[in-house]
């Protein structure tokens, strides 16, 4: 048993985006993205993993194979890993999303990062 408190891995970016893991596993990670505001996580695909993406603060457009949904905060989706996944912050504030990626795929998306 593990438990998180989800503030500890809220960070301000200081480019564009702060990735923090909370977990890694052979079936799974979970992690918190840190979106500056008016930044763009640039489009990319998670080949045969599926993706959950919760947003914990702010507000997101995001783009699955240049189809266009909004996310508040609350609001899940899911995207299958084939699919162009694009996210934008269209928020006043930093978005913060709650990312679980299934199985994991490459190694390279389990640490944290800074871009």
């Amino acid at each position: 048993m593990n438990k998180f408190i989800f503030n500890d891995y809220y960070h301000v970016p200081q480019g564009k985006i702060a990735k923090r893991m909370l977990y890694k596993s052979d079936n799974v990670i979970a992690f918190v993205l840190n979106i500056a505001k008016g930044e763009i996580l640039p489009g990319h695909t998670h080949m045969e993993s599926t993706l959950l993406l919760q947003v914990m603060e702010g507000d997101a457009k995001v783009v699955t194979d240049g189809n266009e949904t909004l996310l508040q905060v609350g609001e899940l989706m899911q995207v299958d890993g084939q699919e162009s996944l694009q996210v934008i912050n269209i928020g006043s504030e930093v978005l913060r999303l709650f990312v679980t990626i299934s199985p994991m795929g490459s190694e390279a998306f389990a640490t944290d990062a800074n871009v």
